[in-house]
C-alpha cells in the first residue's frame, strides 16, 4: 500500500509541474504577443499626434526660419540680403539700432534656429561690437549658414527718393500707333509682352531700341478658366514639371532680351507651390527676376520666389482698376503716398490695351515726377545699395 501510495503521489507531483509550465509558456505568449492581443481588441491605435508634428518640424529649414525672425524683429525688406556662395548661404540682417541692439536680434535668430534643431557652430563680434556673425549649420542636409548682424541707418532719417517702378501688361497683340505713344513714355517704364502674338518679338525689339526694359508676361491659369483665358500654351496647373519646364523654356527663347518675367493672369496657378517651384527654377536657371502680379490675395508665388533666392517684388497697386477717371488718379497718388512711408521700394501694373489708358499713365508720371519718387526700370529694385554698416 505504501509504495502505490508513493507512485501516486509522484504523479501528482508530474501533473502540477505541467501545469505550472503550461501556465508559464501561455504567460510568455501575452507578454510578447501583447500589442496584438491590443490591436485584436481594441483595433489598431492611430499614430499620436507628436509624431506627424516631429515629422513636420523636420520639414523646417535654416532659411525659413531666419525668415521668420526677421519679421518677428520687423526688418525691412530693404535690410534683408542673401546669396548663396560656394561653401554657405550668406545672410546679411540690418536692425535699427534705436529699436533694438544687436545682442537681442541675436536671441530671436538663435532661439529660431535651435528649435528646429540647428546648430550654433560660432558667434563672434567685430568692429568694436557694431556687428556679428554667426555660422549656422541646418540639422537636416549640413547646409552652412553665415549670418551677419549689423547697424543699420535709424528710420527716423531722412531718405532718399522711394524708387518706383512701372509695369505695362499685356504687349505683343497690337502692333499700332497706340504702341509707338507707349514707347513715347518714360524709358524707365518696363514692358511686360505676352509669348505666342504675332507682335511679340517686334515689341521687344522696340522697346530695347526706345530704352524700355522688357518682361516676359507669363500666361497662367485663372481660376476663372475656361470662362478666362490666359492665352496660347499657357501654365495650368494639371500640367507636368516637365511640360511646364518645356513651355517655360518656349518663352524664353522667344524672348532672349527680356531680363525678368511676370504672371499674366494666374489667379490659380500662383497659389500652387509646386507649379510655381517649377516656373521660377527655369527663370532662376537663366538669372531672370520675377514680379508677383497679385492677382489673387491667396497668391504664394512672391514668398516662394525668396525661398528659392530669386530677385523678386510683387504689385502694390493696379493703376487702371477699377475705371480711369480724375478721381481714380488722385486715388491711385493718395496709395502711392501712403505705401512710401514705410516703403522704398514700390511696384504698380497696368495696362496697354487702350488709348485712354495710356494718357491716364502719361498723366501718373507727370504728377509723380513732382512727388518724392524715382522712376526705375523694374531690375533697378534689386540693385539699390547695400544699407550701410557702421
Amino acid at each position: 500500500m505504501g509504495k502505490r501510495k508513493s507512485i501516486k503521489n509522484s504523479r501528482i507531483d508530474r501533473n502540477y509541474y505541467y501545469i505550472l509550465l503550461f501556465i508559464g509558456f501561455i504567460l510568455l505568449l501575452f507578454l510578447f504577443n501583447y500589442d496584438k492581443i491590443k490591436n485584436l481588441v481594441n483595433g489598431p491605435q492611430q499614430k499620436k499626434d507628436k509624431v506627424s508634428i516631429k515629422q513636420k518640424r523636420e520639414e523646417i529649414t535654416v532659411l525659413d526660419v531666419i525668415v521668420h525672425a526677421k519679421l518677428l524683429l520687423g526688418v525691412t525688406e530693404e535690410n534683408y540680403k542673401n546669396h548663396i556662395g560656394e561653401d554657405a548661404i550668406y545672410i546679411s540682417i540690418g536692425v535699427d539700432r534705436s529699436e533694438m541692439d544687436l545682442n537681442y536680434a541675436n536671441i530671436i535668430i538663435t532661439g529660431q534656429v535651435e528649435l528646429i534643431g540647428g546648430k550654433i557652430i560660432k558667434g563672434e563680434e567685430k568692429n568694436n561690437g557694431n556687428k556679428q556673425v554667426l555660422e549656422i549649420e541646418d540639422p537636416h542636409d549640413s547646409q552652412i549658414y553665415f549670418v551677419t548682424l549689423y547697424y543699420t541707418k535709424s528710420r527716423n532719417v531722412v531718405r532718399d527718393k522711394t524708387l518706383l517702378a512701372i509695369v505695362v501688361d499685356d504687349f505683343g497683340i497690337r502692333n499700332n500707333k497706340l504702341l509707338d505713344d507707349f514707347c513715347s513714355l518714360n524709358s524707365n517704364v518696363t514692358f511686360a509682352i505676352l509669348p505666342d502674338q504675332k507682335y511679340s518679338k517686334h515689341v521687344m525689339n522696340k522697346a530695347t531700341e526706345t530704352g524700355h526694359e522688357t518682361m516676359i508676361h507669363i500666361p497662367m491659369e485663372p481660376i476663372s478658366y475656361p470662362r478666362d483665358n490666359p492665352g496660347a500654351n499657357a501654365i495650368y496647373v494639371h500640367l507636368s514639371a516637365n511640360e511646364i519646364k518645356r513651355r517655360m523654356e518656349n518663352y524664353i527663347k522667344q524672348f532672349p532680351l527680356c531680363v525678368g518675367a511676370n504672371n499674366h493672369m494666374g489667379s490659380f496657378a500662383t497659389t500652387d507651390e509646386s507649379v510655381m517651384r517649377n516656373v521660377l527654377q527655369v527663370l532662376k536657371d537663366h538669372n531672370l527676376y520675377f514680379v508677383d502680379s497679385r492677382t489673387s490675395q491667396s497668391s504664394i508665388a512672391y514668398d516662394v520666389a525668396k525661398k528659392m533666392m530669386i530677385p523678386t517684388c510683387e504689385n502694390q497697386i493696379f493703376l487702371d482698376t477699377p475705371r480711369i477717371t480724375e478721381k481714380t488718379l488722385a486715388n491711385k497718388i493718395r496709395q502711392l503716398k501712403y505705401l512710401a512711408k514705410d516703403r522704398e521700394k514700390i511696384l504698380v501694373i497696368t495696362h496697354c490695351a487702350t488709348q485712354d489708358r495710356y494718357e491716364f499713365l502719361k498723366e501718373f508720371i507727370k504728377e509723380i515726377e513732382k512727388l518724392d519718387f524715382e522712376l526705375v526700370p523694374v531690375s533697378e529694385l534689386f540693385k539699390s545699395k547695400l544699407p550701410e554698416i557702421i
